[in-house]
């Protein structure tokens, strides 16, 4: 077991994604037992809210190193595709968790603000200040970890490959935002604007004497964060729903639509299957069927049959390449329609 778990940390400490998240979620741990008991100390339900909030953070930090791990281990009998879709579930799942958080401090707030508690501000914007710092080190650490680059497949050229068989494999490159990374990068950004609340509304509540300027804040924080989690959701759920993102979409129109009009010989309409792997990788299935004869009519030398399904599977696997950025494997199929 102790074997086990150093190999475990030495693999998070070689991956700069994961090293991030370990070490963040170590520094959060540390700070959450200082925000807990000040808040208690102060009763300042925008510093409990913000330390019982770390305590969820440090659990999503928890899945989302996990995911991060996992999501590199290579395909096994049981999950022939490999795990690098745990990522899409750990962002998914803390999107959701994200959620529920911001409707509980909603309606605690509500309530809190009908009837304004007395509240201790001594020392509260020290804390504050201090979960702030911790906060935005971590913003830091994983903003250049969920940035996205896109770079688009182009039906203008495309290469023939040499193989007989109809099975492609794309080459799809370019950096990827990660379902995973985004997901524990607004937990932290949340954590910020929760220190960033219990700031403003301290100084408020010194300045005017007030303490409904606490649930306030919490209530506005609360909102923030519902509505910047809602992207991470829904692209997350449409992922794992296997919905192709829309420019992907676009592009297998642009290739289907390309076969149709260049691939001699096709009797019926393609039929065309395409889903997300991750985040940056599609797979897909081209099924057309053909008439011999009207395939080989504009031919000088007639294919037989066999050659003339490996040719065209060719072709279709050249386009679909050429066409469909970020694609991991195409297979074609190519059926002779009986012609009876």
């Amino acid at each position: 077991a102790a074997r086990r778990a150093r190999q475990f940390v030495r693999v998070i400490l070689d991956d700069g994604e994961s090293r991030s998240i370990f070490m963040f979620l170590l520094l959060n741990l540390s700070y959450m037992f200082v925000q807990i008991a000040y808040g208690y100390i102060t009763n300042s339900l925008g510093l409990i809210s913000d330390a019982i909030h770390m305590l969820f953070d440090c659990m999503a930090l928890a899945i989302g190193l996990v995911a991060a791990v996992m999501s590199r281990w290579p395909p096994d009998e049981s999950f022939t595709f490999g795990y690098g879709r745990i990522e899409l579930l750990s962002g998914f799942a803390n999107g959701v968790f994200l959620m529920l958080i911001s409707v509980s401090i909603f309606f605690e707030a509500v309530e809190r603000l009908m009837h304004p508690p007395e509240m201790n501000t001594h020392r509260l914007l020290l804390v504050s200040f201090g979960g702030l710092l911790v906060n935005l080190f971590g913003m830091l650490a994983f903003n250049g970890h969920h940035h996205h680059h896109h770079h688009g497949g182009s039906c203008s050229h495309g290469h023939k490959g040499d193989v007989s068989h109809d099975h492609g494999h794309g080459h799809g490159h370019g950096h990827h935002r990660s379902q995973n990374m985004q997901g524990v990068f607004l937990h932290v950004m949340a954590d910020t604007l929760g220190s960033v609340g219990v700031i403003v509304s301290t100084l408020l509540i010194q300045r005017f004497g007030w303490t409904g300027f606490d649930p306030l804040a919490s209530i506005a924080i609360a909102g923030l964060i519902f509505a910047s989690v809602v992207p991470l959701v829904r692209d997350s759920m449409h992922m794992l729903l296997l919905r192709l993102p829309d420019h992907s979409q676009e592009e297998v129109r642009e290739a289907v639509a390309q076969i149709a009009e260049q691939t001699s010989g096709i009797s019926q309409p393609v039929k065309a299957q395409f889903w997300p792997v991750t985040e940056a990788q599609i797979m897909g299935i081209v099924h057309v069927y053909i008439d011999p004869n009207r395939a080989n009519a504009a031919d000088e030398i007639p294919l037989c049959v066999v050659e003339l399904r490996k040719q065209i599977a060719r072709d279709i696997s050249s386009t679909v390449q050429a066409c469909v950025s970020g694609l991991q494997d195409v297979y074609v199929h190519v059926d002779v329609e009986d012609t009876g």
